[in-house]
Order: C-alpha cells, then structure tokens, then sequence
C-alpha cells in the first residue's frame, strides 16, 4: 500500500509539469540505441530501443540559469523480452562545436519478461549521453542509463545499460 500511495504522489506532481508542455507538436528528432542491459551482471540481455525528441522547452518554475528542457518519449526491448516504455525530459550542455552531454530522466513502465526483476512495474530512467555531431543534423553517441524504482517498492536492485545511440533531426 506504501508503493502504490508513493507512485500515485509521483504522478500527481509531475501533472503541473505535464501541463506546461501541452501540446507538444511535432517531433524535432528521433533516435535509435542498441546496446547491452544490465552492466553489473553478467550481460545476458541485448536491447534495442527508439525515442522521439520534441523542441526544447522553457518551463517557468526553474530558475533562469537552468537549462531548457526537451521532452522525451521512448521505448526499449531486449532479446530476454523486456519492454519499457517511457516519457522525460532532457537537456543539452555543448562541450563545444561537435560534441554534446545530454543528461536526462524519464519515467516508465517495465515489463521483465525472462529478465531481471526490478522490483515493480514503475521504474524511473536516469542517463547521460555523450554524442558526436555529424554533419546534417545527426549525432552518433553512447548512452549510459540507470533504471530503478526509486524505492518505492520493497525489491530495489536496478540496472545499468550502455547504448549506441544514433539520432536525427525530422526534416519538415
């Protein structure tokens, strides 16, 4: 009962959030990844996975300083039938002309499959990405997430995956 009512509080202060995003348009970008799942144990998963990147926004409760905000929406599967789908948000910190670190978050839903079990269905995502600007508005990187919940279930052991990431601009 505890976890349920932690969720319910997580999703219940992500709404005012959520509604400054609405509505979203049109992607900006979109991204492929493929990579190993579970880095601390012996990798017995390869996954694959695709997000859609929406236009940066600028949300009016963070401090002037603070970044703008690209929301994020996404999906990731693995050869031991893992499904997680997932919405965030990201943003970018241009280390100079080409290159890029994209930390983010995002929260989903996690289906194990004959995988690992992380203890519950909510699991929360946090990544850095390091890319690679090529020319004609893509990017080649690595992706280095953590998926966890947070501990809003009892059974909390996470996991790590590394990802190669190739991304793209949506030409209109």
């Amino acid at each position: 009962m505890k976890s349920l009512l932690q969720a319910l509080a997580w999703a219940l202060l992500s709404i005012p959030a959520a509604a400054q995003l609405l509505p979203l348009g049109p992607p900006d970008a979109v991204a492929a990844s493929t990579g190993a799942f579970e880095l601390r144990d012996e990798v017995d998963a390869y996954e694959a996975g695709w997000e859609v990147r929406f236009a940066a926004r600028r949300f009016r409760l963070l401090p002037r300083w603070a970044p703008d905000m690209i929301p994020v929406a996404g999906a990731m599967a693995s050869s031991r039938s893992i499904l997680y789908t997932y919405a965030g948000f990201r943003f970018e910190v241009p280390l100079d002309e080409r290159w890029v670190v994209s930390p983010g978050w995002a929260t989903g839903l996690y289906y194990r499959g004959y995988s690992k079990n992380l203890g519950g269905v909510l699991e929360f995502r946090s990544q850095v990405e390091l890319a690679y600007r090529l020319p004609g508005d893509s990017r080649v990187g690595l992706c280095f997430y953590h998926l966890s919940n947070g501990g809003i279930f009892d059974f909390n052991p996470g996991s790590e995956s590394l990802d190669l990431t190739y991304s793209a601009k949506v030409r209109r």
